[in-house]
């Protein structure tokens, strides 16, 4: 399993309250939509943590960690193929634009949580 994407954003609100969150499969669904959720499977869940994946290549990870501005919020993308692991960026247009799609992503599933927690 090899770290391709890691960005982070900051959730005004307490880590306990924003882990809540993620460990109650709320955050997986806002983050990747019902339908998408759904049909990834959940292969890991700690506290804080939850892990899925999809298609051949594919784990995302959302996590959270106490910030000193409330709550470090974290999405980690990593290539987990067993074979052709080389093919991954070729088969995804070398990853043009995806860092920015991730940053947005945590961004918006920041601001996501905190709308949810007024």
């Amino acid at each position: 399993m090899r770290k391709l994407f890691e960005e982070s954003a900051t959730v005004r609100a307490p880590v306990e309250r924003v882990r809540a969150l993620i460990d109650d499969g709320w955050a997986v669904r806002a983050f990747l939509g019902e339908d998408e959720a759904a049909s990834s499977v959940d292969v890991d869940h700690r506290p804080g943590v939850a892990g899925f994946q999809g298609h051949w290549w594919y784990r995302g990870e959302i996590s959270a960690s106490p910030a000193p501005a409330g709550t470090t919020l974290t999405y980690r993308v990593f290539n987990i193929a067993e074979r052709g692991a080389w093919a991954v960026p070729l088969a995804n247009r070398l990853f043009i634009g995806y860092r920015t799609k991730v940053r947005d992503g945590v961004t918006a599933l920041a601001r996501r949580i905190e709308d949810h927690l007024r």
